[in-house]
């Protein structure tokens, strides 16, 4: 399971849990984040042992990416 199926069935993980503990926000307001798709946890069971980090707006690991323009790629609209 991803830590998205896990926030999506109303779980906190151990590893939100971790990454929020790091970056210093209450854990259900981490996982709010990672449900409306502003925050990644790349951090799953298939992983194994890791220390897991988070990426995303208003945490301290960013990714920036020019994915050009939203004609580009027509289905970046659509609701999941």
């Amino acid at each position: 399971m991803t830590q998205l199926e896990a926030v999506r069935r109303g779980d906190l993980t151990s590893a939100l849990r971790r990454v929020a503990e790091r970056e210093a926000v209450a854990p259900e307001e981490l996982a709010g984040r990672v449900a409306a798709g502003t925050v990644v946890l790349p951090a799953n069971p298939g992983h194994g042992d890791l220390d897991p980090m988070g990426v995303g707006k208003g945490l301290r690991t960013k990714v920036n990416a020019n994915l050009g323009t939203s004609a580009d790629y027509p289905d970046a609209d659509k609701e999941l």
